[in-house]
Parts: structure tokens; C-alpha cells; sequence
């Protein structure tokens, strides 16, 4: 590997919690929404499941709200909050059918995105988030295995891949990556190995910030630290043309004192590649930030 390569990361600004204010009413019809959209295409959140727990969480928390005793457990908060995050990633992917088995693993699964414990369905919200994020910013993305989701670059630049890898441990994380590769080797190193970094942040914890920048920066800088601590791996499999770079995702919940509403989700996705990667590498690349920009909010 030489050693004179570059290092370029780029921030990808997600939409904040804090920039789509729901009412407890509005989160419940999200909810409504997902549940008949499961039970419709005969994957139900069935009472007993945890993701039938949860959804009942962000109902409970709308009838105390109604009733004028508005609950003081940040917990049922949380949970009601997932509940929304995992209903809008249901609903952008269930009318593909290449979405069903990653669907259904959430259905099965502990969806406790709070505790740090392993889950398939954990695996599969990372790939519906991923998805839905970047068809929010117009990238036509579609679930294919392998990898994980597709990407059809403009300018007749093809299929790009992406294969995502839910990290819980900083031990796995070179399996993981791996892996990923394998994916990708359809597509000649013409995609990337996505990582979600959410279980490496403390369990059933709210981070506290002054500010929504000061939030961010705050996840920006994990990040940072993860590419840091693997960067010579990353480096080398990008410098022998097996993939263009990593995808690296923090989402938290967070307090932030200057905001109304102080609760938040805030998120941050870090695209890494190295300078020195070639032609190829930096035009896909340059391609895929075009798409994610076009719609950046200000």
C-alpha cells in the first residue's frame, strides 16, 4: 500500500428529527399506517412481538397526552420514537418485494433499539434506513442480494453496490468488512461496505447538546474515530479497486437544550474514500454525492 495516500471523507447531512416536529397524534397515524401495511401484505406486528410493543408504546404515549396526563418516562419516549423511525422505513420499502425478508425479520426480531443486543431485525432497519435515506435524496435504490441495496448511478455510470453491516462490537468489525467485500464482488469494486455505528454508542442513553450542530458534530466525530481506528484496512481494499470506499452512520437520541421540542433523533453519515483511488472510483463517487446534494437541505 503506499504510503503517501489521501484520506477524503465528506459529511452527508441527514433530516433531523428536529426538522419534521410530529404530534404524539401524528406519530400514532404513522404507526396505524405501518401496522395495516404489514398486516396487508400478511407480515403482521403481532400483540405479543416486540415490534408490536413497541408500536403499542407510542399509542400509550399519545391516550396519556389526550388525557392530560402526559407522561414524565423519557423511556416510553424512546421507544415510541423508535416506533416511528422503524414505521417510516417499513413503509418506504414494503411495496418492493425484494424488501419481505428483510420486513420480516423486523417482525420476528427484539426491535429494542435501545439495548445492545444482536438482532437480525437491527440488521434489516439498517438496510431500510440506508434505503429510504437515499431515496429521500432521489438516488433510485432498490434491495438486491447480494449485496444488501442497489444504486443506479446517472450519466451511464451502472449499478453501484452497497452492502451494509450493523457493527455491535469493535472485534467484528474486520469480518464484517470482509464480508462486505465478498458482496461487492459482483460489481468489480464499484460500490461501497456501509456501516451503522448506533450500537456503539451507550445503551439506553440520551446525549445531551446545546445545539443541533453541536449534536452532530458531536456523532461526526464518532464517526471520524471509527474510519481512524480501521483506516489502514479500509485503505488497503479501496487501493486494490475492491470497493470505492466506506458508508459510516451514527443515529442517536438527543436533548438539545436550544431546540423546541429539546427531544430529538439526530443522524450522521460520513462518506470515506482515499484521493489517490483512481479514475473510476472518484467519478462513481462524485456521482453518488451529485444525487445526495442535488437535495441537500440548507
Amino acid at each position: 500500500m503506499p504510503d503517501n495516500t489521501t484520506p477524503s471523507q465528506v459529511r452527508l447531512y441527514g433530516v433531523e428529527r428536529s426538522d419534521r416536529v410530529a404530534t404524539y397524534a401524528e406519530v400514532v397515524a404513522l404507526v396505524g399506517r405501518a401496522r395495516q401495511a404489514l398486516i396487508d401484505k400478511g407480515m403482521p406486528a403481532r400483540t405479543g412481538s416486540a415490534l408490536g410493543a413497541l408500536f403499542a408504546k407510542a399509542d400509550r404515549l399519545n391516550r396519556e397526552w389526550t388525557a392530560g396526563i402526559p407522561s414524565e418516562d423519557i423511556e416510553i419516549l424512546m421507544q415510541a420514537d423508535d416506533a416511528a423511525r422503524i414505521a417510516v422505513a417499513v413503509l418506504e420499502a414494503i411495496e418492493q418485494p425484494e424488501s419481505r425478508e428483510a420486513i420480516h425479520r423486523i417482525t420476528r426480531s427484539d426491535m429494542r433499539l435501545a439495548t445492545r443486543q444482536p438482532s437480525q431485525g437491527k440488521d434489516a432497519l439498517w438496510e431500510l434506513d440506508l434505503m429510504s435515506f437515499l431515496r429521500g435524496r432521489g438516488a433510485a435504490a432498490t434491495f438486491k442480494d447480494p449485496p444488501d441495496l442497489e444504486i443506479m448511478l446517472p450519466e451511464n455510470l451502472g449499478a453501484y453496490g452497497i452492502a451494509c453491516k450493523k457493527v455491535y462490537s469493535e472485534s467484528s468489525v474486520d469480518g464484517q468488512f470482509s464480508k462486505g467485500l465478498k458482496q461487492l464482488a459482483p460489481y468489480s469494486g464499484a460500490g461501497l461496505v456501509a456501516f451503522n455505528l448506533d450500537d456503539l454508542t451507550p445503551e439506553r442513553n440520551i446525549l445531551r447538546a446545546r445545539t443541533r450542530q453541536e449534536g452532530s458534530d458531536h456523532l461526526h466525530g464518532l464517526n471520524i474515530a471509527f474510519m481512524e481506528r480501521h483506516r489502514a484496512r479500509f485503505q488497503d481494499a479501496v487501493m486494490a479497486g475492491r470497493c470505492d470506499g466506506v458508508w459510516i452512520s451514527s443515529c442517536v437520541q438527543a436533548d438539545i437544550a436550544g431546540l423546541s421540542p429539546s427531544f430529538n433523533r439526530v443522524t450522521e453519515n460520513t462518506l470515506w474514500t482515499v484521493a489517490e483511488a483512481g479514475f473510476g472510483p472518484k467519478i462513481r463517487i462524485g456521482a453518488l454525492r451529485g444525487i445526495i446534494d442535488g437535495l441537500r437541505r440548507p
